[in-house]
């Protein structure tokens, strides 16, 4: 077998990691008024923290509503033998030099006095939400 670039795979990133949190809304709310709050109300309070702001290289939310996403996806992954994702209303991204700088902002007085479980108690289920670390591999990047 050929060891050409073709085949040899990219480095582990060691510059940043990444979590991902997929979201879980509250049963209470409509979807639209779910992407609406975390959209409008939690994102921005969220970003402007200045420890977020000192922490974080990325914050982003993608969201899985009507507007973009649709049930043929659903069908065409289950086609494929795959599991949807149905039960989550979107992603939050972040993106830092490392966990420890993520945790300074989730465990920061700034983050629990300003968007914490206070915050997200207005749109999302925290017991539902699932957050999974990331090491990146970036095989494509066309940034």
């Amino acid at each position: 077998m050929s060891s050409d670039s073709a085949t040899t795979p990219p480095p582990v990133r060691t510059d940043r990691v990444r979590v991902i949190a997929l979201m879980a809304k509250k049963d209470d709310i409509s979807d639209a008024d779910f992407y609406k709050y975390w959209h409008e109300v939690h994102g921005p309070l969220f970003a402007n923290l200045e420890i977020t702001k000192k922490n974080l290289l990325k914050y982003e939310q993608a969201f899985s509503s009507q507007h973009h996403y649709n049930h043929a996806f659903d069908a065409g992954i289950l086609a494929i033998g795959a599991a949807t994702t149905s039960t989550f209303k979107g992603m939050a991204v972040f993106e830092a030099e490392s966990y420890e700088k993520i945790f300074q902002v989730i465990g920061s007085d700034e983050y629990s006095s300003v968007v914490g479980p206070a915050d997200e108690a207005n749109f999302m289920d925290r017991s539902k939400t699932v957050f999974m670390p990331g090491t990146l591999i970036s095989f494509i990047n066309k940034n």
